[in-house]
């Protein structure tokens, strides 16, 4: 198990793990998880992209020799013709510009909803430390901004650098054609210039994007967290201290934004300068080729068109770049989420379908930071037989319970399982056939029966079964539309004692192996722990199952109950003079 700082939502990994994450992550998206149809699209908006470059680099020609025409006295018509045929090819590049958003943005959605699937999916994957020490305030932050940012790129590429890279090469190659090398040098020298510019400066101006990107997430994260605990902060009457932490946040934020927009401000100036000095020389050196008889008065407003088109493009392209490079800065943390090494799926052995034996031989834990979460401890658990485990806060009741469901890793003694070393065992057959009812059960804001069955499509047999055996049914006749009544917002709609049985049918839907209650009553009030206490009497003896209290009213239900001791502190760990838990069996008929 990784120490992770508190202050950090995860470990940063290298950039070469950065670049193998997103060639993987697109790559299998691209190739594997989007149909052929989104493909395709991507290729159509290329295509359209080169027709529509092509088409708008030739209207000012045509536009030129109307000029020419009308200049030399060679025509009305044929002067009105060649004009009409300019503009008729500005719209149809307009128009073709216009369609790739049509092909393009269905594609795209495609791509980002199966980043969003594969982020879900990856995040559940972590392991536990990884969702101990996250700020969801910040998940969501680098989320959101992480698919912006991803959208950005890719609207760069195929809406902006693509279009202008095609153009770019067809207008320097009629300047080249209709004018002369010199001018499309000059062109090409300072376009060459200004994007040197641009990505020197973009890189720097970044870096203090990432310092102030930084700063909100973590004020971001303030905010999440303070909305997600709203009920303590107000029992607490906290809301002030917590709002003013807040603000401390934001005017962090917010300086460090105005040095980014500085920076970005004098980036602008430069990058103006350049295009002005280059440009600039283009059309001198084009006069003087007029005054020369090289070059004629079409020609110089074909270059004058081309230059004017030049400036509004380039100066488009670099917003859109120094956009796409701040979203490349937040899509790098956006990444780093998908390079987490997901959660280990241990061994290739199912669990058996029906576990006779927990035995747990010298079991013991020690978290990173050095402090021991449980004394070395044997217990034997049988199905049939309701063991209590009872000790008081900090005993390590609910460590035993994370290193069966492989949340820990095993370093100290063994678990067998009817004679299979834990490690043998898959972690999601194992997690399948253990069913949790835990203190604080997790509630959705969707249907009673989801929240139940945590399906769409429930098995209604096992649902009524469930329902009935946790004495839900009175429940479920009052909600308004029975098990299809939308509970309230982490149910808040329920009692503790209708929240506690929900987590007994949500168990007994599961159809477990193995049962355990993990302080499962310590919330409740007395009266209602007396009584969810015989409904968990009544179904324990069908599963294996254990019980996890601190509540000695509780343990009296089981059939044996073992004592758990709290961890004594020592300064230097050592492994031969570890003391063992107290264990003395409390045995109850």
């Amino acid at each position: 198990m990784t120490a992770q700082p508190a202050s950090k939502t995860f470990n940063a990994p290298t950039n070469r793990a950065l670049w193998a994450t997103a060639r993987e992550l697109l790559g299998k998206i691209f190739f594997h998880e989007i149909p052929t149809g989104a493909r395709l699209r991507f290729a159509l908006t290329v295509v359209l992209a080169v027709i529509g470059s092509v088409l708008s680099a030739l209207a000012p020609v045509f536009f030129g020799r109307a000029v020419d025409a009308f200049n030399h006295g060679d025509g009305f018509d044929g002067a009105i013709r060649l004009a009409l045929m300019s503009v008729g090819l500005w719209g149809m590049a307009m128009l073709l510009r216009e369609q790739i958003w049509f092909v393009y943005q269905p594609a795209l959605n495609r791509v980002l909803n199966a980043v969003r699937s594969r982020y879900l999916r990856h995040i559940l994957a972590l392991p536990l430390s990884f969702h101990t020490n996250r700020s969801i305030g910040r998940l969501d932050s680098i989320f959101a901004q992480g698919i912006g940012g991803l959208q950005s790129l890719s609207d760069l590429a195929f809406t902006d650098l693509a279009p202008m890279l095609f153009e770019l090469i067809a207008i320097l190659s009629v300047i080249a054609t209709l004018l002369s090398a010199p001018i499309a040098l000059c062109v090409i020298v300072s376009l060459a210039l200004y994007g040197v510019a641009l990505v020197i400066g973009a890189e720097r101006t970044s870096r203090r994007l990432g310092s102030a990107i930084d700063t909100r997430i973590l004020a971001q994260g303030q905010c999440g967290d303070a909305i997600l605990n709203a009920e303590g902060i107000k029992t607490l009457a906290a809301e002030d201290m917590i709002a003013t932490r807040y603000d401390q946040a934001l005017d962090t934020s917010h300086r460090r934004f105005v040095q980014f927009f500085h920076s970005r401000g004098i980036l602008g100036i430069i990058l103006s300068a350049i295009l002005i000095c280059g440009f600039a020389a283009a059309i001198a050196l084009a006069g003087f080729d007029l005054a020369a008889g090289r070059v004629s008065v079409g020609k110089l407003v074909v270059l004058n068109s081309y230059l004017l088109h030049l400036f509004r493009s380039v100066g488009g392209l670099s917003f859109s770049y120094r956009g796409a490079r701040q979203s490349f800065t937040v899509l790098v943390r956006f990444i780093a989420l998908f390079a987490q090494a997901p959660e280990s799926k241990g061994g290739d052995r199912p669990i058996p379908e029906s576990v006779g034996e927990i035995v747990f031989t010298d079991v013991g834990f020690v978290y990173p930071d050095g402090r021991r979460g449980l004394e070395r401890t044997s217990l034997t658990l049988e199905k049939g037989r309701m063991t209590a485990l009872l000790g008081p806060s900090g005993s390590g009741k609910t460590t035993l319970i994370r290193l069966l469901l492989k949340f820990y890793p095993l370093r100290e003694g063994k678990i067998a399982i009817d004679g299979a070393d834990l490690s043998q065992i898959e972690t999601g057959s194992l997690r399948r056939a253990i069913a949790v009812v835990p203190q604080d059960l997790t509630v959705f804001r969707v249907s009673f029966a989801f929240n139940i069955a945590l399906e769409d499509k429930p098995d209604m047999k096992r649902l009524n079964h469930a329902v009935a055996a946790a004495q839900l049914a009175a429940l479920v006749a009052r909600l308004p539309e029975g098990l299809d009544s939308e509970l309230g917002e982490r149910g808040y709609t329920l009692s503790m004692g209708e929240r506690q049985r929900l987590a007994i049918a949500r168990a007994l839907y599961r159809d477990p192996t193995i049962l355990i209650l993990d302080e499962a009553t310590s919330a409740l009030d007395e009266n209602t722990r007396d009584a969810i206490l015989p409904i968990i009497g009544k179904i324990g003896r069908d599963y294996l199952t254990l019980v996890v209290t601190h509540d000695p009213a509780v343990a009296e239900i089981a059939d044996r109950t073992l004592r758990l001791s709290p961890p004594v502190h020592r300064p230097e760990r050592n492994e031969q003079s570890d003391r063992r838990s107290d264990m003395s069996p409390l045995v109850h008929s």
